[in-house]
């Protein structure tokens, strides 16, 4: 009887996280989308690239939107489980609320592993993949940077200005090119024409330039110099250039390897360090807040109410925004040094942990949540409401 209930409520939850994850994921990857694609239509990107983009990217969010995602699917599971009265039937049973828990913290200790895995394995393999795809593209598409009428400041130690860039082919017309690699010699190149050749045995993507000037400057010796040139083959680094990009990867994309030796560099130079401990401690906390959702979840889900299915959603967006905007703060106090760095991930699991061991000790008694039957009042009467205007007109 147990096993059968326990496989009943998971094959309740499973679905809803599924549906929950996808939809969840889409919407905090839709502005990453909606650049890809851009990619696609105005540079002729391979989808396939783009879809391996995505992939790639998706563990920063999935360690978000996992914990989201269980949220909703505990609350929805046993709101209609509670509803359909299943839930009054399994304790005529001889079950009690703690039996029926037992599922949601096997499940809610899967999705925390889950989590936990893409935190320490995911997100640096995303961003190794990132990288090297980004560097593919480049390989098979160099000119993917480079618009025309626009200073393009992508490649590490230039500044590139093209007039005019054919929407087919890689030749380029009207080209200018602040050269400041090395800060001794700045050069500044003037070409008529130039286009870009990749060299898959260096990795590196050459920019020949045809019929153009070189006017030099050394700032220490105070010379200044003129080359006119036929042919000129000028370097583009593109493996140094995607490692500079690395470095200006958030704290909140970085791996917990990449965290620690940002740390490790600032701390031998002097600086402050609150700012990456802060971030570290996050790592670890948000994927504990899986177990406390479902805390949380059964908790809420199964009080009395008479509102309909959508409250259960309504409730599962407030409780997530609300803990967040907990974590938000103890981050922003840590970073300001009013709390230690480990309190700014872990102050909100303990409120709202212990607000879920005090919310299932309360439903397995019976005894209502008053705040919730607050709230349920208020959204009753914000339904009312709003079903009035549309009887009106």
């Amino acid at each position: 009887m147990k096993k059968t209930t326990h496989l009943y409520i998971l094959r309740e939850i499973f679905p809803i996280f599924l549906i929950g994850l996808m939809t969840f994921t889409v919407i905090l990857l839709m502005d990453k989308i909606l650049k890809l694609i851009e990619l696609i239509v105005t540079r002729g990107v391979n989808p396939s690239q783009i879809l391996m983009l995505l992939l790639f990217i998706s563990p920063s969010f999935l360690i978000f939107t996992i914990p989201m995602a269980f949220l909703l699917a505990t609350l929805l599971s046993f709101g209609r489980l509670s509803g359909d009265s299943e839930i009054t039937a399994f304790k005529a049973s001889g079950m009690s609320l703690y039996q029926l828990y037992l599922p949601v913290l096997l499940f809610s200790i899967g999705t925390y592993l889950l989590t936990t895995s893409l935190v320490i394995y995911g997100l640096p393999w995303g961003n190794r993949g990132f990288k090297a795809t980004l560097y593919l593209m480049a390989q098979s598409k160099a000119d993917i940077e480079i618009k025309e009428r626009v200073f393009n400041d992508d490649f590490d130690g230039f500044v590139i200005y093209v007039e005019k860039v054919p929407v087919r082919g890689k030749k380029m017309e009207g080209i200018l090119i602040n050269d400041e690699r090395d800060k001794e010699r700045i050069n500044t190149i003037f070409a008529r024409e130039g286009f870009l050749v990749s060299d898959s045995k260096s990795q590196e993507v050459v920019l020949r330039l045809l019929n153009g000037d070189i006017h030099r400057f050394e700032p220490r010796a105070n010379i200044y110099q003129k080359m006119r040139f036929d042919t000129y083959d000028l370097r583009l680094e593109l493996a140094k250039t995607f490692a500079a990009v690395g470095k200006k990867l958030r704290d909140h994309e970085m791996s917990i390897e990449d965290i620690k030796e940002k740390m490790e560099k600032k701390r031998l130079s002097g600086q402050d360090i609150t700012p990456q401990e802060v971030e570290l401690h996050k790592r670890y906390a948000i994927p504990f807040s899986c177990l406390v959702f479902g805390l949380i979840g059964v908790s809420l889900g199964i009080q009395p109410r008479r509102s309909g299915r959508s409250y259960g959603f309504v409730l599962s967006l407030l409780i997530l925004l609300t803990y967040y905007i907990s974590l938000t703060a103890s981050e922003i106090l840590a970073i300001r040094k009013t709390f230690p760095p480990f309190l700014a991930g872990w102050a909100p699991n303990i409120l709202f942990g212990s607000l879920g061991i005090y919310l299932l000790i309360k439903a397995s008694t019976e005894s209502p949540f008053k705040p919730l039957a607050w709230l349920t009042e208020l959204l009753d009467f914000i339904q009312r409401k709003w079903k009035g205007l549309f009887e009106d007109v």
